[in-house]
């Protein structure tokens, strides 16, 4: 059983280097993002996780600053825009929990909690490679039972925690009154139709027959 888990967790590990190469790019061009507008003495964002994709026209012409003081441009060259945007797409691909920019019912993703658990969930892999190796190069007749069930313990408590993390990183970010909004029209659209579904039965019994 201990080996057949330490497989499955050793088949994400592909996967889990690819998300964390793309985490290093978001972290690395907020965190210049970050620096350059303090440099610049620029306003500060309105939401620091939702860094603006917006290339301004002083920036392509190398002049470093921002067309209107109203309006939040990116910082990034057009180059290095398009290279965030890109590893935004496909981090938002594989975990569905982290949305870049602001959503409709959700707030762009904590970059913190971004990082803390990709860095968990690589943690994850580690202890299941750890588990995997003990367990096969290990004669079980001489491997000590403490071993495999701390590695194990490690393993589920990196990825519970995980798991944790995205739930208070969805709690955080979840615009509260318009997914209450939301609901509130769906259970009344869902009525309506239970109403107007009624009428139509009862409409179709009083009908008279020839």
């Amino acid at each position: 059983m201990v080996a057949l888990f330490a497989i499955v967790g050793d088949g994400l590990i592909p996967f889990r280097i690819i998300d964390t190469y793309h985490m290093i790019f978001i972290a690395h061009y907020h965190r210049l993002t970050w620096r350059l507008r303090r440099e610049r003495a620029l306003p500060t964002l309105h939401n620091e996780n939702d860094l603006p994709s917006t290339i301004s026209r002083d920036v392509e012409n190398g002049n470093g600053g921002s067309d209107t003081e109203e309006e939040e441009f990116s910082v990034l060259t057009r180059a290095q825009q398009e290279r965030l945007d890109y590893h935004q797409k496909k981090f938002s691909k594989s975990h569905t929990f982290y949305q870049p920019h602001e959503t409709v019912t959700h707030n762009a993703f904590p970059l913190r909690l971004l990082i803390a658990v990709v860095v968990l969930l690589d943690c994850h892999s580690m202890f299941q490679v750890a588990l995997g190796t003990c367990t096969w190069a290990i004669s079980y007749h001489v491997r000590p039972f403490a071993l495999t069930t701390v590695i194990l313990s490690c393993s589920i408590t990196c990825n519970i925690t995980a798991g944790i993390l995205i739930f208070i990183g969805d709690h955080k970010t979840r615009k509260k009154a318009v997914v209450e909004k939301i609901l509130r029209q769906e259970l009344t659209l869902e009525a309506l139709k239970k109403l107007e579904k009624k009428r139509s039965e009862e409409n179709g019994d009083k009908v008279p027959h020839a």
